[in-house]
């Protein structure tokens, strides 16, 4: 199967190469036992550079655990591509869950969070000590 990579975005900022659209594709087959991968979407996020987002036919618990699998091999920290995974599947997975595997991804990646706006923690906390 032939696994389409398009770009998304600014597409003129970021092309990845063909290779890592084949390579995401084999890690995923090699790791699941199967071909899941239905497309591959590439972009430039304006924070972090480079994303790869694979579109898998899996449910949550097995797109995260891919996921996981994918950041620990290819981390951001070291090839500056950032790897996402889009599922097709059930969404099995509980909120908390959802958030456990997502710090872990993150973690593993070495991916840190950026805030849109910045937090003024002393205004937060006026505000809360008023409310009581």
């Amino acid at each position: 199967m032939k696994t389409p990579v398009s770009r998304v975005h600014d597409p003129s900022t970021f092309m990845p190469d063909p290779y890592v659209a084949l390579l995401l594709s084999h890690l995923a087959r090699e790791l699941t036992g199967r071909d899941v991968v239905r497309g591959i979407v590439a972009y430039d996020d304006p924070d972090y550079g480079p994303v790869v987002r694979l579109v898998v036919d899996l449910n949550a618990r097995e797109a995260l655990d891919l996921w996981l699998k994918l950041v620990k091999l290819i981390p951001y920290t070291k090839y500056g591509v950032v790897i996402g995974v889009r599922w097709l599947g059930e969404n099995n997975v509980s909120r908390d869950e959802l958030v456990d595997y997502v710090v872990k991804i993150m973690v593993e990646g070495g991916l840190r969070t950026t805030a849109l706006e910045p937090l003024d923690v002393v205004r937060e906390l006026l505000g809360e000590r008023g409310k009581r």
